[in-house]
């Protein structure tokens, strides 16, 4: 009776290793890979959009690639969400930082961050204040700050 048993799990083991076997060669091969990112900038400023855009190589249309954040305070890296590849053979993702610091942002087509497909890019983000960089008056500019003044008026500039 034992034997029986014994038997029987083997012969259900080994079943069910050839059924795993089967389905994982029947499984189609992936011809694409992340093969580049790109923020468009190296210097990004809190609360602005930046459009984060993967490369894929190999004909991929529809498949998906995933982006990841790294925080300026470290840990493991946030999953951000996913976008298809389109016809080009790109897929971007609209990213807005909201703090200031360095971050790691990570493209991978195969769901994990830290595989041999994700492609990683570093970003410093920082502060700007509302309106831009100069809200000032050249005219405010300690000893020079009337010529200057002067001279940009000449150029219709002030």
């Amino acid at each position: 009776m034992a034997t029986h048993r014994i038997r029987n799990t083997l012969i259900g083991g080994a079943a069910t290793a050839a059924t795993v076997m089967a389905v994982l060669s029947a499984a189609p091969a992936a011809d694409a890979q992340v093969t580049g990112l790109s923020a468009g900038t190296g210097l990004a400023h809190i609360n602005t959009t930046y459009t984060l855009t993967a490369s894929v190589g190999g004909s991929n249309a529809g498949s998906q690639v995933g982006f990841w954040m790294g925080s300026p305070s470290g840990g493991a890296a946030a999953y951000m969400g996913a976008s298809p590849v389109d016809s080009t053979g790109h897929a971007t993702y609209q990213w807005t930082p909201t703090t200031a610091g360095t971050y790691t942002l990570i493209a991978s087509d195969d769901g994990s961050s830290t595989s041999s497909n994700a492609q990683t890019i570093g970003i410093s983000v920082t502060a700007v204040p509302v309106g831009g960089m100069g809200t000032g008056s050249a005219s405010k500019i300690p000893i020079i700050g009337g010529v200057l003044s002067g001279l940009l008026s000449q150029f219709g500039l002030s």
